[in-house]
């Protein structure tokens, strides 16, 4: 084989191989509407968070997951990031966790809410958001 074609060989795979590194990993992000968290014996639930599109994710699975919400200045709430298999308790109002690492990155996640002490006063969450880094297995 000659240089020249050996060399364009080589250079066609790897783009080829940075192509497919390029289209294996990725992230998609959902937001839902403000959820009102009244009692701290029956958590309150986001709506359903998921991929803008079912191929964005299909065939990936979940690396890093960065979540976020807004609470009212002076109202705790426990907070969790969940999925139809269980739930992951979330420190503070934002931040990251990678408990969900493996998982279908299609897979559908909702917050879950309580008030943190009885009696306390009602509180409304917004700006809930997650951020789901994806990647091939």
């Amino acid at each position: 084989m000659k240089p020249k074609v050996a060399q364009g060989i080589v250079i066609l795979t790897l783009c080829g191989v940075w192509a497919g590194l390029a289209q294996a990993a990725g992230s998609w992000v959902a937001t839902a509407p403000a959820v009102q968290v009244v009692m701290s014996e029956r958590p309150a639930m986001s709506a359903v968070l998921l991929p803008p599109s079912p191929e964005l994710a299909q065939g990936q699975v979940m690396g890093r997951v960065n979540w976020q919400y807004q609470p009212l200045a002076g109202r705790e709430v426990y907070a969790w990031l969940c999925h139809m298999g269980g739930c992951v308790p979330l420190p503070g109002s934002r931040g990251q966790t990678e408990a969900l690492a493996g998982m279908p990155a299609d897979t559908p996640l909702y917050f879950q809410f309580s008030l943190q002490e009885r009696g306390q006063r009602a509180a409304t969450l917004q700006g809930l958001q997650v951020i789901v880094n994806h990647h091939n297995l």
